[in-house]
């Protein structure tokens, strides 16, 4: 194709780029690498919508240094450090921020697989692997998860390229990628049964793992620690908790004995993990142990672990899925977080397969009503339009055929109270002590009693009187994984919310008050799973009862778009009071979200929406530490932290009863 004809990737790519390509297409004078650099430009202006302008304007300039290969690396480094912040990555894309230019110089001489490939097949020969397939994984979209190597039977999938911020620029990381799962082939077990075993659990196990048969290769091959050493570079000096931190820091400690970590859990680790060494280095059992006892504490420290965007680090080692066999056909009943997504596959070691990944079939959602709701950024100051997907679902059909939980306490351990009242004037109470006007009547009796010398009866006042209030209630219900924790014996959190919920639904006066029960969890934006549990016209049948029991708790908490959603359905009700009774154990959360406080202000800024609509919003929360954002979400009167699980029934009464009132 002539140049002079060449029209960028047709009408779909933003007007930005085709100027930029158009101005770049008579320089590069090749039709080739101009298809793909409009097909990169397409891509990124799905992944990173509103940058275009940005990333166009200083086109020209990047492409004077970068190839295609490298603008896709350094576009996705931008990407990576600026994920949850779109106008610090429109800074990144016009060279305004310093990381930028750094990142320039890193990539345009940076090493993809395709050019290393000769040299890393015979340095694998040289480790008595010369029948070892290599081939290359592609990043098929721009803002998908870091790559990692893939270990087969007979076969080793790399990366197409590593960025300078995985650690491409410290070294060699493809050599060390090719040690790494080399020592593996040698010396861990293959496929091991995953079983229900915890994701979090998967991971730890999998980290220890990695540590063990690293030291087994540096002790036949000592300049193997100085290789792989360059790449362990996180640090504790944040202390931070979170999973990625810590297993990065633990990952270290067991690598580079000089590390000193702030936290007890990665000294412990380290001190475990020696000590197993000392005697049994070739006994993949007793790491086992060690994992098993980490991840025990993980979980006591109540530290979240999000499958979905965990990435093993450092950047060298694999995805550890050679390590663990998954069930083909999981139970239908089996929540997503109870297995690790396996992002390899058994393959035939081909060049033409050598960059396949494995096909995932996604589950079908039920079948439901879909909104779209806004969501605030309280980083960019801004309410963006139809951002998240809430799917509302019948619980009739969304949750048909799981197993029934255990029975609730269906008794009444608190008077419930809902009557308020409300000024009525066509209500008129007479004889009154106080009140706004005289009872005529009375006045004249009091009058004629007084001149007869009788003493007058001081009632001579009347007043509005009050009448019973009709009220809207809807009870919503935090279905996350994280509801599946135990709190006293075999009861969990969700127990108690169903008990609290069985309790509200028996206690209404259905003269008066209509009351719905619906939960919620997320998957994403894009999926905000809404379960309608019981509808306001709808008696609290045995057929409720079963539906509220069979629940489980499962993906994260996306308070925001929950509550809007609610609210909606409170909207559409007559009622003279409009009430929202959130109950929950955490604080907002997804996986697509890695700013602790953006769900959070979004959450504000949701309740703060439904105030000024005449919907009252009160929360109760069983987590101790939700003063940290619970007051500023819902407002210094409108929640209450439930320090003991069990009392969340009598407490949701009385908060209701308050509110009401109110």
């Amino acid at each position: 194709m002539p140049i002079s004809t060449f029209e960028p990737a047709g009408s779909a790519l933003h007007p930005a780029f085709s100027a930029a390509l158009g101005a770049v297409a008579m320089r590069l004078r090749d039709a080739t690498v101009l298809e793909a650099l409009s097909a990169l430009l397409s891509e990124t202006a799905e992944a990173a919508p509103g940058c275009e302008a940005a990333l166009a304007s200083q086109l020209g300039f990047l492409l004077n240094s970068l190839d295609t290969g490298g603008l896709r690396r350094w576009i996705l480094t931008g990407m990576r450090l600026h994920a949850q912040h779109p106008g610090k990555l429109a800074a990144y894309f016009r060279l305004e921020d310093p990381q930028a230019a750094q990142a320039i110089v890193a990539e345009s001489s940076g090493t993809s697989f395709e050019r290393a490939r000769h040299a890393l097949q015979l340095y694998a020969a040289g480790f008595g692997q010369r029948d070892l397939v290599l081939g290359a994984r592609r990043q098929r979209k721009l803002n998908s998860p870091a790559l990692r190597a893939v270990i087969s039977e007979g076969a080793l999938l790399l990366p197409d390229h590593y960025l300078a911020w995985d650690g491409a620029s410290r070294g060699n990381i493809y050599r060390a990628a090719v040690a790494h799962a080399l020592a593996h082939l040698h010396y861990s077990p293959r496929h091991q049964p995953a079983g229900k075993k915890k994701p979090l659990l998967l991971a730890v196990r999998s980290l220890v793992e990695d540590a063990r048969v690293e030291r087994l290769a540096a002790r036949r091959y000592p300049g193997l620690r100085t290789l792989w050493g360059r790449f362990h570079c996180a640090s504790g000096e944040k202390n931070e908790l979170t999973f990625a931190s810590l297993a990065a820091r633990l990952s270290r400690a067991l690598h580079d004995p000089s590390y000193q970590d702030p936290n007890h859990w990665v000294n412990k680790g380290r001190e475990l993990f020696d000590a197993a060494a000392a005697t049994a280095l070739d006994d993949p059992e007793a790491f086992a142990e060690v994992g098993n006892i980490l991840g025990n504490d993980l979980g006591q420290m109540r530290v979240r672990f999000v499958t979905e965007l965990y990435v093993v680090q450092p950047a060298y080692r694999d995805d550890n899925s050679f390590l663990w066999e998954f069930e083909a056909d999981a139970p239908p009943d089996t929540p997503p977080e109870e297995s690790l997504a396996r992002t390899s596959v058994q393959i035939d070691a081909t060049d033409q397969e050598a960059d396949t990944a494995m096909h995932v079939s996604p589950v079908e959602s039920p079948p439901g009503q879909r909104y779209e709701y806004p969501e605030w950024d309280y980083r960019e100051n801004l309410l963006r339009d139809a951002w998240v997907t809430v799917l509302d679902q019948s619980a009739r059909v969304a949750r048909a055929g799981t197993a029934a939980g255990r029975e609730c306490n269906r008794g009444r351990g608190v008077s419930l109270d809902t009557r308020a009242r409300t000024l009525d004037r066509a209500i008129r109470l007479r004889r009154q002590q106080e009140g706004e006007s005289l009872d005529l009547n009375a006045a004249v009796e009091s009058r004629i009693g007084w001149r007869a010398g009788i003493t007058p009866d001081p009632r001579i006042f009347q007043r509005p009187g009050k009448r019973r209030r009709h009220a809207a209630i809807l009870l919503l219900l935090d279905l996350s994984e994280s509801t599946n924790d135990r709190v006293t014996g075999f009861t969990s959190v969700l127990d108690i919310e169903k008990q609290a919920a069985e309790l509200l639904a028996q206690s209404i006066d259905t003269a008066y008050d209509r009351l719905a029960i619906d939960g919620f969890c997320s998957d994403g934006r894009s999926k905000v799973h809404y379960l309608r549990l019981k509808e306001f016209d709808q008696p609290y049948d045995a057929v409720c009862r079963q539906l509220l029991k069979r629940q489980q708790g499962g993906l994260s908490t996306r308070m925001g778009a929950a509550l809007r959603h609610a609210g909606m359905r409170l909207a559409g009700q007559v009622a003279e009071k409009r009430i929202l009774l959130l109950v929950t154990d955490g604080e907002p959360s997804d996986i697509d979200v890695a700013d602790s406080d953006y769900l959070a202000e979004d959450a504000r800024h949701a309740v703060h929406a439904l105030s000024a609509k005449g919907v009252a919003v009160f929360c109760l929360t069983l987590d101790k530490s939700a003063g940290k954002y619970v007051k500023n979400i819902f407002g210094a009167r409108n929640f209450l932290i439930v320090d003991n699980a069990v009392t969340l029934p009598a407490q949701l009464a009385r908060a209701l009863t308050r509110i009401a009132a109110s």
